[in-house]
């Protein structure tokens, strides 16, 4: 296992990758060879859910255009809170970077203009590499399809420089195909549940639990507006041998 850093006011480092967190669910991870990836970018000021509107009580400190680097965006679903349309398209184009999801966020990014030759098709079981940071997808086993039939939730498995970690977007179990692995972390939510909490963590026996999806939002009827030292303590009482971590938000 890779061994964890973390600053006390600045990003976190997990073996050979750095990881900046900007909210909810959004992390940007730095590999070491300088490839840079930012997971479900959210910096709206809300979105819309079942029927209302949820505001975002907690933003990022960052805009969209503060992004000046990246080399990929992974979208692991289309809910408001993890698929902002504005902040990917502008992110995209200010960096170039391509764009890898679900087939229904990609016909959305399509039909703003994203060129198809930057947009990446999440797949269960497939590998991504963007020289020296290389991505599996994992897709179809969270009863989650689209209208189409089409996989609609992905996790994923980053690698970079021997450190492995696994994002699990908003997936409620974990890939058939990874379990077992031995992962450096988990950038999970804290599943309510607690053996399904305890069955998430054994299944890739991770040596830290990065908790994300905990912003507030109103009026918060969704899983949200939780208390992260909460979290933190439960999981610790659960999963005692695991090092569990509330990711410290980049502030500018």
């Amino acid at each position: 296992m890779s061994a964890l850093c973390q600053q006390k006011d600045g990003p976190m480092r997990i073996g050979h990758i750095e990881i900046d967190y900007f909210s909810h669910v959004c992390f940007r991870f730095h590999a070491q060879r300088g490839r840079t990836l930012i997971t479900d970018p959210f910096f709206a000021e809300g979105f819309e859910y079942d029927g209302h509107y949820e505001r975002h009580l907690s933003p990022s400190a960052l805009e969209p255009e503060d992004i000046a680097k990246c080399h990929v965006i992974f979208v692991s679903h289309a809910h408001g809170d993890h698929f902002d349309p504005d902040a990917v398209c502008t992110i995209q184009q200010r960096t170039g970077c391509h764009v890898l999801g679900p087939a229904e966020v990609l016909d959305v990014l399509r039909a703003r203009g994203v060129r198809p030759s930057h947009l990446m098709m999440a797949e269960d079981a497939k590998r991504f590499d963007f020289t020296g940071l290389v991505l599996h997808t994992y897709g179809g086993y969270d009863h989650a399809w689209d209208r189409f039939g089409r996989p609609s939730k992905f996790s994923a498995l980053i690698e970079a420089e021997g450190t492995s970690l696994f994002y699990s977007g908003d997936c409620h179990e974990l890939p058939p195909r990874v379990l077992g692995a031995r992962v450096d972390a988990m950038f999970c939510w804290p599943h309510p549940d607690d053996e399904a909490l305890i069955k998430l963590c054994r299944g890739l026996h991770p040596k830290n639990f990065v908790l994300m999806h905990g912003d507030r939002f109103e009026p918060g009827e969704f899983i949200c507006n939780l208390d992260m030292q909460q979290q933190k303590q439960r999981l610790e009482r659960l999963v005692p041998k695991m090092t569990v971590i509330i990711p410290q938000r980049v502030k500018e």
